[in-house]
């Protein structure tokens, strides 16, 4: 488990510790220094004292002084991800667990539709991810930040509270202290989050019956689908049946970024005849057929 020291991670690893004490189960508890701040050697001290208090012990992660570029919050987030994931990846442990919870995925959302991300990108943050061989879990996302404080005032938990949590330069501070102080939009907002991962799985069952429908011939490493239905789709839809196919003759699920995605797109619908290449991947264009091959 990831520990910032913050009440979100403490509480996960209190809980988490209760529960594998009772399934005979065995716990490495993470604490990451981001440098990103002056104080955040002495935290990671100080967290690390306070999980031995817990009965807990921890180990201490260090940032590398040239990946602390600019002082910036996303570059401490992924430093600090990418330490959690090579320590298990060194140390073979297969779950790795993080203190996310619904407040956090409210602010990904506005973050995301903010920057006009599409239905699947809106879904946010996961309950489970595979990377690799590593599963990432986060079991506190139907949860909010008002539970877990009340779950650490009733255990008397003591944890640090981060000041770069109140500065507004931030987005996500600057959208979390908006959202608190408009009840009213805030509930919308839920609302409109709530619904879109309510309806997410019936929306990937939907790509994917396109896709069976499209299909002329599925076969070793090549697929090919009708042009003609393809294109009657909007462009949202055209985007997600070629990123399928790619993934599908390449038996992998990794990500295309979606401008090459649309370029290729815009080019087969003008060209006829026409043999593109994209991720270790062919797409034919011929008449009435596209073709995609590994």
């Amino acid at each position: 488990v990831g520990v910032s020291g913050g009440p979100d991670s403490l509480a996960l690893t209190i809980l988490l510790n209760q529960w594998l004490m009772k399934k005979k189960g065995k716990l490495v508890t993470l604490i990451v220094d981001h440098r990103i701040r002056a104080e955040s050697f002495s935290e990671s001290v100080q967290t690390k004292n306070n999980l031995i208090n817990n009965n807990i012990n921890s180990r201490i992660l260090f940032v590398a002084k040239e990946k602390v570029k600019d002082g910036k919050l996303d570059q401490a987030r992924v430093n600090r991800f990418e330490k959690l994931l090579n320590y298990c990846k060194k140390n073979k442990i297969f779950h790795l667990f993080l203190g996310h919870h619904f407040d956090d995925n409210l602010e990904t959302f506005i973050l995301r539709k903010i920057a006009g991300s599409n239905f699947e990108g809106l879904n946010s943050i996961q309950f489970i991810t595979i990377l690799g061989n590593i599963q990432v879990v986060r079991p506190l996302l139907l949860y909010s930040k008002k539970d877990i404080l009340s779950f650490n005032k009733k255990l008397n938990l003591l944890f640090i509270n981060d000041p770069s949590n109140q500065n507004k330069k931030y987005s996500r501070v600057a959208i979390r202290k908006f959202l608190n102080s408009n009840y009213s939009i805030q509930k919308e907002i839920k609302k409109e989050f709530r619904l879109i991962r309510d309806n997410y799985h019936s929306y990937k069952k939907m790509i994917y019956q396109l896709l069976n429908l499209l299909i002329i011939k599925a076969g070793f490493k090549k697929l090919i689908i009708n042009a003609k239905d393809f294109f009657s789709l909007d462009s949202e839809l055209r985007v997600k049946i070629i990123v399928k196919g790619i993934q599908y003759v390449n038996n992998s699920s990794f990500q295309i970024r979606l401008k090459k995605i649309e370029d290729l797109i815009s080019i087969i619908s003008k060209f006829q005849n026409i043999t593109l290449k994209s991720n270790k991947t062919s797409i034919n264009r011929i008449d009435d057929k596209i073709i995609i091959t590994k």
